[in-house]
């Protein structure tokens, strides 16, 4: 039996006027604000942080499907042999590099058009990675670069659907179905007897994989109170950076890439047990009005935290309606503000996706060796995620986002002035990955806080489907060096003040409750202040208000962001047209 389905309350279970019940029945649980039953059963509540270590750990096979690529997806040292045929003609062919040859007309040819030839690679163990195993060396090696893209590209694709499902059905079954499908699809990979079928599964564990990452994130947001929301990055990045850890460890003792894959992919099946223990979001059962859930989860949560919460004190003052709000995409472009901040937040998150996987895939080349540069690039990413912590509650998710990116873009300008592998030439890409792995806690925090639960898997997962494309470009980055050997730190460097200047657009969400539908969606500062300004008649800064003004800047504190409610009553009629 499943304990966590969620059923929405029929017309006999809408609650009356003054109803006292408490877990009885649906009625007792209509008209809740989720945000005041997650603070009831405390910061650290013991129900909501299970359902937040569950899902921050699969990061941990997030990470390292991706990482094991830098691994094996690298040619050992090889030469092309040439086997003369027995009885028959003697060629003589002289060698002119690895992969290419000329005979004794002067033609030059390459290995593998000669009949006979074949690639002898040096290693130990045999078929150590996925070149030596299926010749992908020379003018096939970029087919190698086509496993890390076709992953990102399987998750593009699908994820806009999924979240559009998740959005309509719940997050739990659009969590768990492409969960299980993503650890299926890892473990084909290892016994893939082909490279075009091992192509085929790595799309399939990517659509699964960036699914329930996206998903995921939404319903840790949703799982956990207020209070706590600001130290929901702590554990991810913990288990993100372990997943990393884990492929580069494992690597050193373990040569044939089958069983390395193997051996990452079957922590998985431990996820079976999620069936049982992850309950569906509040936020989205109180959305949707599914009653029987919400009782369930209350009961669930009390008898757990061993906490028994007051459920009138947990009223909404909202008016809500009688039937749950279920939004579509096509609702969602309705709204101009909301159009707005899709575009923008999609630049971002694809120019944040091309940074970070750009940095993380090509770390093995950041050092003569390759495991200090990749241990390295990895490891700093816990003291990102430990600096994030103290940052997230001091300051503004935009304040942190816009200096991260900022600086991102400085380190990687510096970077500029030293190519190459070393230890110098480390420092400055090294720390534009700290920063990044910064942005990476704040920017998926304020898409999660400032848009609505009815659209919310939505708005996230089209602005992954598009931030993908970032991912899916960032391992072919390293062939603009036949351009520039500075050309990808220039663009990135460019790209990154640019998106530091775009999320000042983005309205601050700090210690604010989630919007539950459209029309409590934060238009943000600069659209208030066209609204404001265009109330004027005028487009002078002068004509708006100070705050106004002042909500434009990255500030500290929370006060000085304007919200909806801030504005006056004249300037709200204003603000709902462009909403």
């Amino acid at each position: 039996m499943d304990l966590h389905k969620a059923e929405p309350i029929t017309g006999a279970d809408v609650p009356a006027a003054g109803s006292d019940k408490r877990l009885s029945s649906a009625a007792s649980v209509g008209n809740l604000d989720a945000e005041k039953v997650l603070s009831a059963f405390g910061k650290f509540g013991k129900y909501q942080m299970m359902t937040y270590i569950l899902l921050s750990s699969v990061a941990v096979l997030y990470s390292s499907q991706v990482m094991i690529m830098s691994f094996i997806s690298i040619a050992p040292e090889f030469e092309c042999t040439i086997q003369q045929p027995e009885g028959g003609p003697q060629w003589q062919y002289t060698t002119v590099d690895q992969c290419y040859v000329t005979d004794s007309n002067n033609w030059t040819l390459a290995c593998n058009d000669i009949p006979n030839a074949s690639f002898n690679f040096s290693e130990t163990p045999p078929r150590s990675t996925l070149n030596s195993e299926f010749n992908l060396v020379c003018r096939d090696e970029h087919w190698v670069q086509h496993a890390s893209s076709l992953f990102m590209l399987g998750g593009m694709i699908v994820t806009p659907f999924l979240t559009q499902l998740s959005d309509l059905h719940g997050r739990r079954y659009t969590f768990l179905i492409p969960l299980w499908t993503a650890v299926a699809a890892a473990l084909a990979c290892a016994i893939a007897p082909t490279y075009g079928l091992f192509l085929v599964f790595r799309f399939v564990a990517g659509v699964g994989t960036t699914g329930y990452s996206t998903i995921g994130w939404v319903l840790s947001c949703e799982s956990v109170s207020i209070e706590f929301r600001s130290l929901i990055p702590l554990v991810g990045t913990f288990t993100w950076v372990a997943g990393i850890i884990m492929v580069g460890a494992l690597r050193i003792f373990i040569g044939n890439w089958r069983w390395l894959y193997f051996a990452i992919s079957v922590p998985g099946l431990l996820t079976v047990s999620y069936y049982w223990l992850l309950p569906e979001s509040l936020h989205w059962m109180i959305t949707h009005n599914r009653g029987k859930g919400i009782s369930r989860y209350i009961k669930a949560s009390s008898r757990f935290n061993k906490i028994s919460v007051s459920l009138p004190e947990c009223k909404s003052t909202a008016v809500k309606p009688t039937e749950g709000k279920s939004r579509t995409f096509l609702d969602m472009i309705k709204s101009r503000a909301v159009v707005f901040h899709l575009i923008v937040h999609c630049i971002i998150i694809m120019i944040m996706n091309a940074t970070y996987w750009g940095l993380a895939l090509f770390s093995t080349k950041l050092s003569d060796d390759s495991y200090t540069g990749y241990f390295l690039s990895g490891l700093i990413e816990i003291p990102a995620g430990l600096l994030s912590i103290p940052l997230l509650v001091k300051f503004g998710r935009r304040t942190i986002t816009f200096w991260c990116l900022a600086l991102q873009g400085i380190s990687m300008g510096a970077a500029i002035l030293y190519p190459g592998p070393g230890t110098i030439e480390m420092i400055f890409p090294v720390a534009a990955k700290l920063f990044n792995s910064i942005v990476w806690s704040s920017e998926p925090l304020l898409l999660a806080e400032m848009s609505p639960t009815s659209i919310r898997n939505t708005f996230y997962g089209v602005i992954q489907f598009f931030g993908e494309i970032g991912s899916v470009v960032a391992p072919y980055l390293e062939l603009l060096k036949e351009v520039d050997e500075r050309a990808p730190q220039a663009i990135v460097a460019a790209l990154s003040t640019a998106a530091a200047l775009l999320v000042l657009t983005a309205p601050e969400t700090k210690g604010k409750s989630m919007p539950e539908d459209l029309d409590q969606f934060d238009a943000g500062c600069l659209l208030k202040r066209f609204a404001c300004c265009a109330k004027n008649g005028s487009s002078e800064a002068k004509e708006c208000s100070y705050t106004e003004y002042s909500a434009m800047l990255p500030t500290i504190q929370e006060e000085n962001i304007i919200g909806l409610n801030d504005v006056a009553d004249g300037e709200k009629k204003e603000i709902n047209a462009i909403v």
